[in-house]
């Protein structure tokens, strides 16, 4: 029997402790997720991190097939959660946007959200989940060139944003 060095056992555990989470909640969404899909909820929450994203580029930082994408945002769209903007830099290109009603739902699936981290930190101390998020958020950054993912609540900032946008058009009106 091959022995595994620390890197092999390092990749199997990612590997395998990744493929358990997505497991765990999807199967937690499939069962109080407010009636939107694993894959919808994770489109809404790239969109709302990753606001006014091309629909191509969402694709690619989702790690999935553009048209699955295309087939989220429909469903999302059709639930007032996104609105597709055309990207004034290219025509055929669509910019993703959240609404307000995108936020309100994430809040609202906030305690699925705590639920499913309680779940797979427990038995853990805080300092011991603070060490392994600062490992997997530098892990990340040698991994990729996107801009490293803020540890803030990004969902609670839609209908914040989106009312400065608002007041803003409002004095710009005057």
């Amino acid at each position: 029997m091959a022995e595994h060095s620390t890197g092999n056992m390092f990749g199997f555990l990612l590997t395998d402790t990744s493929r358990l989470f997505r497991q765990f909640f999807e199967r937690t969404v499939q069962e109080n997720g407010l009636g939107l899909t694993p894959g919808e909820i994770r489109t809404l929450g790239f969109t709302i991190r990753f606001r006014g994203s091309r629909q191509a580029v969402l694709a690619e930082r989702m790690g999935v097939e553009p048209m699955t994408l295309s087939a989220y945002l429909d469903r999302l769209e059709a639930r007032g959660l996104i609105v597709r903007t055309v990207d004034a830099a290219d025509r055929r290109a669509k910019l993703i946007e959240p609404t307000e009603e995108a936020g309100r739902v994430m809040l609202e699936l906030d305690p699925l959200f705590i639920d499913i981290y309680q779940r797979a930190t427990r038995g853990m101390s805080d300092e011991e989940v603070t060490l392994m998020s600062d490992a997997l958020q530098k892990l990340r950054s040698n991994l990729t060139t996107e801009p490293p993912i803020s540890t803030a609540n990004d969902f609670s900032m839609v209908a914040t944003s989106q009312s400065a946008s608002s007041s803003a058009l409002e004095k710009g009106a005057d």
